[in-house]
């Protein structure tokens, strides 16, 4: 007995009985050598059934014409022209018939009027004939319409040929008809795991479960909400919340299956096709109410009726169940009857468990319906592409490729795989992965580092070669542009990983163009996914556009052409930086030096860098200055500095020599105070400058009155530590300490006029502005105010991390009893000097409940009153001195963090370094006793004594932004040992004696580190 069953029309032997119009039941097919366990599909129309088995081979019955065999139309009979080939894909039209076969070429034959058949006329074909156009193309599946077929590649190429009355061609032409295959090249980059074809309306299914839709629409079968047709692919938008796992076309209807095992179907009704109890036509996509109880596993359509099968599970017992619904006009549901409708799904007779057998597969024919039995629970008919690369397969077919040591073999390998780019789109894509894209991508970004990684291990030159060949002829090309998917842009996410994407070949230059002409709504998307990954992926992500940019910075080029292409294609890469820094800048993914170019200082020529910026010349690195390291924009602070300074003198002589007729300036900023007044004479005289606001951009020179010290930069350093000490005194309140943090921030309960907030201001921009390090630990949030940055919960983190980890658990608190457990209002409770009063940080903040919606703007009020409305006059008077000095287009190239450093330097360092960078004099060298015997005494001092030793030897306990190396220090030898170490703080020297031991040594540095202050004792 057979175990393949048909029911339907069979008027021309289809169904291969003879005789019988129509098969009103389920009835055995026999196929002469075939069982149901052997069949892989089974297609056809009004006239005719073909059925492929699993060894390649193609049987056909019905009408005579049809069958592209000599022979009766039944029973079914092998078609002997195609036994030369292993066929893998078969699909009917109305009258013609197209066969792939397993080395991706086609077969076609039957009528051919409007060019279905995709060969020149005469009109009909007459056996199976191989297509010519598409030789060398890979197809893997075909679905054929009316008079139309369309086919989907290996490379998940769409191509289609003959009638284009409806669009359905998807090239938005004119032409009527096409007899030659021509890619949909609407869908060039998207990567399509699943076709089918309507009478005159097709689908497309990509491997994330979107759909897309084409050609005629009259019955609203292309469920876009109206009827008109679309010459070109386009996406059901309707359906975006469901993942799709299979589609399939009627004749005028479609039907599509979810993740989920719900069926929705939408177009022609007038049969009851689309199983919603009713005969309408329906415009948008809806569920089939009656199978929701069910979790279909399969679905299939004939002209006008509709299948639908549950899965069988052996370990609960469940038995698989069978639905049709549509038109029974030739018994084609099974029913025992001719009806002209069923409008709602309705169970086929369960033969099989008369059988034992599992039902294994279904298909529809035009008026028919087969079902396949098998005593093996599996399906054997899969029409989708398969495009998911496992780690394992790659790295066992790499292996064994490699151990062939025939490089043309493995390129060709790698070319199949990567050489296309909706291919790369859908390699590393797990099927049915959710369609929602615009926050990921679904990348299963662990197995494409691997498989990248086994890149990596092939070592053959001709291979990198021909790998890079590549990917300059076939994916660099068709990097995608016109997008209708956010699945196009996978590729952006996958080739920075390819390990010849910079070498020997540069393409990086031509991958940022790319990403630069993105529009800007998938542009974001793009930039969603890449914040999205792993951290090592984006510091790869940012290392393929630096060693672009470096490997450009190195070959410099004679022929002026070729030079200018050089510098535009390093902007490229430079511009994909700014979106990556961009990116980190709110995300905070990697630290902002992970941005740093180290080699710029050495390659480029600063001074010519800066003027460049300053005259608006069209590629210089000072408009993208998150490349450049904080010392080098230090020492473009002091470029500018030094022009501004320049300036500033050049033209105080010109005008003083104009006025008077001679030239008489003093080319400093000199600051002459008294040590028991500082304050007062410093913040006197930085008000004289007020008017003259020029004049504090000359160099600071400092004399201490009475004092001999000569200032070559430590009595500066000394100035600004012993103001800041004053300063921030408690004894004038103008700041507060946090206990957990130790940062300081403004006092909104200072009695202090606001002028001494303006002068330490005017003090820190002064540091900045003549390399001098200030003793203030304000945290990184006022640099970002200083920078014109918003304020966010993590840089309050920072100076208040107590508070903010409460605001945290608020945040992270998501049941719906949000307001009965918080019980709290738009307004916080404050102790002014002991009455607690509730003050609103929003109007009316205290009739205003925080609930679970509104948690995040509460905690974005509660950030923005403590960090700038209750300290806003306090902040402002310090800004308005900060950037009266400092303020311009290099202070505002720097980070937050690098600004911080440039005001208070950095505690971040080894003293183990500063035996390293230190030199000596006058007969002391690194291996003189003495000497051995400092160092060995400094080392075993604890860290807050170093910090000392350091105070008085540099006058600050910090180091400058360009790290320890920068500072020269220098131990000469003084021949009076009852003296105690003197430090010359201007010239970082310390002068000391040759005591006999350590322990006298130590005493008598440690008696000068704790009581000497000022320059009295040089």
């Amino acid at each position: 007995m057979s175990n393949i069953w048909s029911c339907g029309r069979a008027s021309d032997g289809q169904l291969g009985i003879v005789g019988n119009g129509s098969v009103l039941e389920l009835n055995h097919l026999n196929i002469k050598g075939v069982s149901g366990d052997n069949v892989r599909n089974i297609c056809g129309s009004k006239r005719s059934s073909v059925v492929l088995t699993r060894d390649g081979l193609l049987y056909t019955a019905g009408q005579v014409e049809l069958l592209g065999r000599p022979g009766d139309n039944t029973p079914p009979a092998i078609v002997p022209s195609l036994e030369v080939f292993t066929i893998k894909s078969v699909a009917c039209g109305e009258d013609h018939t197209v066969a792939v076969t397993s080395s991706g070429a086609i077969c076609s034959w039957g009528f051919n009027s409007q060019g279905q058949c995709g060969h020149p006329p005469p009109q009909f074909v007459q056996k199976p004939t191989l297509l010519r156009p598409l030789i060398g193309v890979k197809v893997i599946h075909v679905s054929c319409g009316a008079r139309h077929t369309i086919a989907l590649c290996e490379g998940a190429e769409v191509f289609s040929w003959g009638d284009n009355s409806f669009g359905q061609l998807g090239f938005n032409s004119d032409i009527k008809l096409c007899h030659t295959p021509t890619r949909v090249t609407v869908l060039d980059g998207v990567p399509v795991t699943q076709i089918s074809a309507g009478a005159n309306h097709n689908g497309a299914l990509t491997v994330s479960g979107l759909l897309f839709m084409w050609g005629s629409n009259s019955f609203g079968q292309l469920g876009l909400g109206d009827l008109m047709r679309r010459p070109t692919p386009r996406l059901v938008h309707l359906m975006l919340s469901h993942c799709i796992v299979s589609v399939c076309c009627g004749e005028h209807h479609t039907a599509v299956l979810t993740s989920k095992g719900a069926v929705f179907t939408w177009g022609d009704g007038n049969y009851g096709q689309l199983g919603h109890g009713n005969t309408s036509q329906q415009i948008v996509p809806r569920q089939v109410q009656e199978l929701m109880g069910d979790k279909i596993d399969v679905i299939s359509c004939g002209y006008n009726h509709t299948i639908a099968m549950t899965s069988s599970r052996e370990i609960d017992d469940v038995t698989a169940k069978l639905y049709g619904w549509g038109s029974c006009s030739s018994g084609q549901l099974g029913v025992g009857r001719v009806v002209h409708s069923v409008p709602t799904p309705s169970l086929f007779t369960d033969i099989w468990t008369e059988a034992d057998y599992f039902l294994g597969d279904i298909y529809c024919g035009g008026e028919q319906t087969f079902v396949r039995f098998s005593k093996q629970n599996r399906r054997l008919f899969n029409n989708t592409r398969s495009c998911d690369l496992s780690e394992e397969k790659f790295r066992s077919t790499l292996t064994d490729l490699e151990e062939l040591n025939d490089p043309t073999q493995l390129v060709t390998y790698i070319s199949q795989l990567f050489g296309n780019v909706a291919n790369i789109n859908s390699l590393f894509v797990p099927q049915n992965t959710p369609a929602d894209l615009s926050e990921r991508s679904g990348i299963d970004m662990i197995r494409l580092r691997k498989v990248m990684s086994q890149l990596r291990t092939v070592k053959h030159p001709d291979y990198h070669k021909a790998v890079s060949e590549v990917l300059e002829n076939h994916v660099m090309p068709h990097l995608p542009s016109n997008i209708v998917t956010l699945e196009q842009l996978r590729v952006f996410c996958v080739l920075p990983e390819f390990p010849t994407l910079y070498y020997p070949k540069d393409f990086v230059p031509q991958f940022s163009q790319a990403i630069l002409e993105l529009p800007e709504q998938h542009l974001k998307a793009l930039r969603n996914w890449w914040s999205g990954y792993e951290v090592s992926y984006f510091e790869a992500l940012i290392s393929v556009f630096k060693k672009s940019i470096y490997k450009s910075l190195v070959n410099r080029l004679h022929d002026p052409v070729e030079n200018n292409k050089r510098l535009k294609n390093m902007e490229k890469c430079l511009k994909v930086l700014a979106l990556l820094n961009e990116i980190n800048s709110s995300k905070e993914i990697v630290p902002y030096n992970a941005f740093y170019i180290h080699e710029l200082t050495d390659q480029l020529d600063l001074e010519e860098d800066y003027r460049n910026w300053i005259e608006h010349r069209e590629v210089v690195f000072c408009k993208y200055p998150f490349v450049y390291t904080a010392g080098a924009k230090a020492k473009l602070l002091k470029i500018d500095a030094n022009q501004q300074m320049m300036k500033t003198v050049q033209s105080i002589a010109v005008n003083q020599f104009l006025n008077r007729g001679q030239i008489s300036i003093n080319p400093f900023l000199e600051l002459k105070v008294r040590r028991d007044n500082l304050i007062m004479d410093t913040l006197r005289q930085i008000q004289e400058y007020e008017s003259r606001p020029y004049l504090l951009k000359k160099p600071l020179k400092v004399i201490f009155a009475g004092e001999e010290g000569y200032d070559a930069g430590g009595v500066k350093k000394e100035l600004f530590l012993l103001l800041m000490k004053e300063l921030l005194s408690p004894d004038y309140g103008m700041f507060t300490i946090d206990p957990e943090s130790r940062f300081i921030w403004f006092s909104e309960f200072s009695f202090e006029h606001n002028s001494n907030y303006h002068l330490i201001g005017v003090l820190c921009g002064l540091a900045i502005y003549n390399s001098t390090i200030v003793d203030i630990n304000f945290p990184p949030a006022l640099y970002k105010k200083l920078l014109k940055k918003p304020v966010t919960l993590n840089d309050f983190a920072k100076l208040h991390p107590v508070q903010a980890n409460t605001l945290r658990q608020l945040l992270a608190y998501k049941d719906p009893d949000f307001e009965e457990t918080m019980c709290l209002t738009f307004s916080v409770m404050r102790d002014f000097f002991g009455e607690v009063e509730e003050v609103d940080i929003v109007p009316n903040g205290r009739s205003k409940a925080v609930t679970l919606e509104n948690r995040h703007e509460y905690v974005k009020a509660y950030v923005d009153y403590y960090m700038n409305k209750v300290v806003e006059a306090q902040y402002e008077a310090f800004a308005h001195g900060f950037l009266y000095v400092a303020g311009g287009k290099v202070f505002e190239a720097f980070h937050a963090e690098e600004l911080m450093h440039m005001v208070s330097g950095m505690q971040d360092f080894n003293f183990k370094d500063l035996e390293s960078i230190t030199e000596y004099q006058n007969g002391y060298h690194a291996e003189h006793p003495v000497i051995k015997l400092f160092w060995e005494m400094f080392h075993e001092m604890d860290l807050e004594t170093k910090k000392k030793f350091l105070i008085f030897l540099t006058g600050s306990d910090r180091i400058p932004i360009h790290g320890i190396h920068s500072i020269k220090i220098i131990i000469q030898k003084v021949k009076d040992n009852s003296r105690l170490p003197v430090a010359h703080t201007c010239f970082n020297v310390l002068d000391l004696p040759p005591y006999p031991n350590k322990e006298m040594m130590r005493d008598k540095l440690l008696t000068a580190i704790m009581n000497t202050e000022g320059f009295g004792l040089v």
